[in-house]
Parts: structure tokens; C-alpha cells; sequence
């Protein structure tokens, strides 16, 4: 066995009808051990322990099991471990998700809060041990140990249900504009992605046990071209444009790209207010859009896509523009949600082929575009276009198409309004409850509600305080109430 690697334990795998006939063969067929133990496929060790335990019990009327019962030395109940359980996936769910270190720590601390009798090694660790997380997570498959993405505050705070509401009514408006719109035939989607000439490596078939494995790219951080995509809601894609780092566009640059790609060239090779121009005369052409047939796009309101010669542009034309709630492209994008993604995979897989077909020669943004175009017809195809649109309840409209489940993340910075009170008044409600107590302050005019009185519960779990009542959900401060500065 090499060293490091944990033996995998085969306690417990036999049955109880095994183990019962196999305690027969021995009592009543007078076979050895180790014979009725090889015939029923169990350990002869373990079959000895239940020979003894049968001839001990032997005229009791109490019936011997003959599988290990391993609830006996389990801390919480099932009900508690739901409770748990339940914590741990909303944490995630919000973000904020436990290790598995944070997770033993939690256990004890509910365990000492709780009262419940613990092992002496929890006590002496300050912590529950492995083999319960082991065996709490085997109890529970829902659960399960995964690497998380980053997801910046600003993302994860500003997918909120205010935001998400006051998208869809300015949609709803725009649909009932006109009936293309509604139809779903005439709504389009804009968006740029990087395409790098350094590529993300695919998983490789290596030899087992060595620490590192290499595969080589084409540079350590490579060059940048930017692709600009545009997808309709009816399942098609128009050309894309495509961006590259250089201070005068050639025609070769775009040798490979889609048909009637357009080819635009920025020293930073990022999109700016200028190109963007282009991009949108680009897509008026393709798309056929004016004032008897206007389209619907959609887009980001970065910068560089509201400058007044693009707005002017597309109101003579006949293009609406919606856009969208900033930090919310990954959850009501379509091409975000459901196009790009294996958009990247096609293109890292493109690049990869060219490396292996290319050996020692690297990549540089000469063939970008023939990995563009690869990618462009595997990924924007009609089921993944249509998909991101449903995905996102834009077509066919949905506004309830979000959750509480999908707002979870934004509920860590939610804040109830301040009360609007005049300076040294304090309103104070009557309570419906009576064992609501309030207390005023009337320093930072504060209104406090304590001591509440927890409902009565008939379940097993009555007097089981909750992880959530003992330490909360992740929750932002409240805002400085201080007055402003007064004006000189």
C-alpha cells in the first residue's frame, strides 16, 4: 500500500441473513468456524462474536441482531441532524458555506449549547470528531464536499429582489410596444467574452501518484481578443465581431472566423464607446432593424454602450435598449447563462488541437479566429440559445421564474428601512404578543424587540435550540445612523 493512502474499512458489509445462517452452520451443522464463515462470505472473527452472543442468549425471548447497530453511539437524533443539515445548505446557499472544519466546530458548540452527551474526545478537542462528520454526511447524501467559485460581494448583493422586479416591469413595458417583441421573433442579446491565446487545460489521462502534471500553452499570460456575440431569441446567431490588439485591422487577421464576422482592431484590444458604434451599425445591417421592424436588445450598461452616438443611433433605427440591473449578467444574461460556457470549452478545446497539431509553435492572435469560428457553430446553437432565454424568464416572459432559493445570497445585506421619526420623538407599536417586550433608546432612537417567547412544539426537538437561533445566518450590519454633516 503506498504510502498516505487510507484503507477503506469493509466493517458492517454483510447482512443479517448471512451472519444468521452462517451462526446455524456452526451450532446446528457443527462446521469450524473459518468453513461457515468462507461458505456465508463473512469475517470468522466477527462470526465468533455472534457464536458467543447466540449460546449467551440462548432461552431469552428478546430476538438477537445479528448487523452491528452503530445508532448507539450517535450524538444527535435524526430530526436534529435535519435541523442541521438544513443550516449548512442555506449557508451555501448564501454564500457563506462551512468547511468541513467549521462544520465539526459547529457540531460541538450545538452539542455543549444543548446539553447533549458527547464523547470525551470532542471535549478535549473542542470539536467534534471525523468519524461523525464521516458518518453525518453518509446519513445525509444531499450533502457534499465541493470547491466553490468566487463570487464578489457586489455579484452576490446585487441580484436582489428590488433589482430583479424592476427589470421585468421595464421589460413588460417594452414587450407591449410591439407584438414582434412579445412574439419572441425580434429580442436580441449582446455580449462580449475574452478569447485568449493562452488556453485552460483539459483534464489528461497520467500516470497515477505522480505529484505534478504539465501541458503546455502557448504563453504564461498570453494576448487578448474580444469576442462579441449577439443571439436572438427565435434559436439563431448573427455574425460576431471580434476585436483585436492592434492599432490598424488586416483583413487576414479574421482568416477561419464566421462568415460575415466583423473585424474591428483597439491597442488594448478591449471594447471602447467608439468601436461600439460599429458593433451596433453591425447588428442593425444583420438584423434588420428600423422604425417598421424594430428588434429589442439587451445588454449590460457598461460604459463603453451608452454613449450618445450609440443611443441616437438606435432610436433612428428602431432598436430598443434594455438594460440590465449591474452585477446580475450571470442570472438574467442569456448568453451568460447558457451559451458562453460551452462556447469556452469549445474554444480551449480548439486550442489545445492546435498546440498538438503544432507542436513548439505558439499561439498568437493570428489563429484565434479559427478557434472562434470552431466554438461559434458548436456552441450557439438553437436549443442552447432557446434555453438561455427561458432560463432567464425573458422568452417566454416569466417574472416569477427567480425564487427565494436564488435571492438567498442578497438577504445577507437586506435592511429594514430606518423609521421616520422627528428628532427626540420615539413611536412605539403596542404588541400583539404579550410576552414582547420593548425597549426604547433614546440615544440612537432604536427600537429593540427581546425576549420572545419561542412557540410551543410537540416534536422530538422541543427543547433543541437550532443552530440558527444560537448563531444566526450571516447578516450585514446595519447602516451608521449618525447625522449628516452640515453644509458650510
Amino acid at each position: 500500500m503506498s504510502r498516505g493512502r487510507k484503507r477503506k474499512s469493509d466493517k458492517g458489509l454483510f447482512s443479517a441473513d448471512s451472519m444468521k445462517q452462517a451462526v446455524k452452520d456452526v451450532i446446528v451443522h457443527n462446521l469450524s468456524l473459518r468453513k461457515a464463515a468462507e461458505k456465508n462470505n463473512v469475517k470468522h472473527q466477527t462470526l465468533a462474536r455472534y457464536v458467543k452472543k447466540t449460546q449467551d442468549t440462548k432461552g431469552n425471548k428478546e430476538e438477537l441482531s445479528y448487523r452491528p447497530h452503530y445508532d448507539t453511539r450517535r450524538v444527535f437524533s435524526d430530526e436534529q441532524e435535519n435541523i442541521l443539515k438544513d443550516f449548512i445548505i442555506k449557508c451555501s446557499q448564501m454564500c457563506y458555506g462551512r468547511s468541513t472544519k467549521d462544520v465539526r466546530q459547529l457540531a460541538y458548540e450545538l452539542a455543549v449549547h444543548n446539553k447533549i452527551h458527547i464523547p470525551k474526545q470532542w471535549i478535549e478537542n473542542k470539536t467534534a470528531g471525523v468519524d461523525w462528520l464521516q458518518g453525518f454526511m453518509k446519513r445525509h447524501p444531499e450533502l457534499s464536499i465541493r470547491q466553490p467559485e468566487a463570487c464578489s460581494l457586489s455579484r452576490a448583493t446585487s441580484f436582489n429582489r428590488n433589482n430583479v422586479e424592476q427589470f421585468f416591469r421595464n421589460l413588460q413595458d417594452v414587450l407591449k410596444r410591439y407584438n414582434g417583441f412579445a412574439a419572441g421573433t425580434r429580442v436580441y442579446n449582446l455580449d462580449e467574452t475574452s478569447t485568449t491565446t493562452v488556453q485552460k487545460s483539459s483534464r489528461i489521462l497520467a500516470k497515477k501518484g505522480v505529484k505534478q502534471i504539465n501541458k503546455v500553452t502557448s504563453g504564461e499570460r498570453g494576448l487578448l481578443v474580444t469576442t462579441c456575440c449577439i443571439i436572438s431569441s427565435a434559436g439563431n446567431a448573427l455574425p460576431p465581431a471580434m476585436i483585436f490588439p492592434r492599432v490598424n485591422f488586416k483583413p487576414h487577421m479574421l482568416h477561419g472566423a464566421p462568415s460575415g464576422t466583423l473585424g474591428l482592431a483597439t491597442p488594448s484590444g478591449w471594447m471602447n464607446s467608439e468601436l461600439f458604434v460599429s458593433v451596433i451599425k453591425h447588428f442593425i445591417f444583420h438584423s434588420g432593424s428600423s422604425k417598421l421592424n424594430p428588434t429589442l436588445l439587451l445588454f449590460d450598461n457598461h460604459e463603453s454602450h451608452l454613449s450618445i452616438e450609440t443611443l441616437n443611433l438606435a432610436k433612428d433605427n428602431g432598436v430598443v435598449i434594455l438594460t440590465l440591473p449591474p452585477h446580475c449578467s450571470n442570472k438574467l444574461q442569456p448568453l451568460d447563462v447558457s451559451v458562453f460556457g460551452p462556447f469556452k470549452t469549445y474554444y480551449n478545446s480548439a486550442l489545445d488541437s492546435w498546440m498538438m497539431t503544432n507542436p513548439g509553435i505558439p499561439v498568437t492572435i493570428f489563429q484565434i479566429a479559427e478557434c472562434v469560428g470552431y466554438a461559434f457553430d458548436k456552441s450557439m446553437t438553437p436549443n442552447n440559445i432557446k434555453a438561455g432565454f427561458k432560463k432567464c424568464g425573458i422568452v417566454p416572459f416569466d417574472s416569477h421564474v427567480f425564487g427565494d432559493d436564488d435571492f438567498r445570497m442578497s438577504s445577507v445585506t437586506d435592511r429594514e428601512e430606518p423609521s421616520k421619526t422627528s428628532q427626540g420623538e420615539i413611536t412605539v407599536e403596542t404588541p400583539t404578543d404579550k410576552s414582547e417586550v420593548l425597549e426604547a433608546h433614546t440615544g440612537n432612537k432604536e427600537i429593540e424587540l427581546l425576549n420572545r417567547t419561542p412557540e410551543k412544539n410537540t416534536s422530538e426537538a422541543i427543547n433543541f435550540k437550532s443552530p440558527e437561533e444560537l448563531f444566526g445566518y450571516p447578516k450585514a450590519k446595519p447602516r451608521k445612523t449618525s447625522n449628516p454633516r452640515k453644509r458650510g
